[in-house]
C-alpha cells in the first residue's frame, strides 16, 4: 500500500465520522408518535409517558424512556421488531402485513401533517 492509499482511507474514514456525528446531533427528537391502521389514526402518543400500546389484536407498541418500539407482531417475518428503537422526527416502524405505521413527530406538528404543499 502506498502513502497515498493510506492519505485517501484516512480522508475518507474522517468523512464518514463526520458524516455520522452530523447525523446523530443534528436529528431533532420528536415529541409523540402516530400510530396509523390502513392509512387511519389509529392514535397519537406522548414520547415523555411509558406506556404499552396494544395496537388491534396484531402488535404490541412499548414507549420507553422517550423511544418507541414494537415488542410483538402477529405477522409472519417480524420486521417491524426488528426496526429497533425510533425517536427522532420523521422515523418511523411498518408491519406492512398488519397495515400499521407508527411515525415521530414533533410537538409542533400542524394538524395538517399529511400536506406537502398548501397552494392557493
Amino acid at each position: 500500500m502506498k502513502k497515498a492509499d493510506v492519505k485517501l482511507i484516512l480522508i475518507v474514514g474522517v468523512i464518514c465520522g463526520l458524516l455520522l456525528v452530523v447525523r446523530y446531533f443534528g436529528m431533532d427528537t420528536g415529541a409523540s408518535v402516530v400510530v396509523e391502521v390502513n392509512g387511519e389514526t389509529y392514535g397519537t402518543y406522548s414520547l415523555s409517558k411509558d406506556q404499552t400500546i396494544q395496537i388491534n389484536d396484531t402488535n404490541v407498541l412499548v414507549i420507553e424512556d422517550g423511544e418507541a418500539y414494537m415488542t410483538e407482531a402477529s405477522c409472519p417475518d417480524g420486521l417491524c421488531i426488528s426496526q429497533g428503537h425510533i425517536s427522532a422526527e420523521g422515523t418511523m416502524i411498518v408491519c406492512l402485513p398488519n397495515r400499521v405505521v407508527v411515525q415521530v413527530i414533533d410537538a409542533d406538528a400542524d394538524a395538517e401533517e399529511g400536506l406537502d404543499a398548501v397552494t392557493g
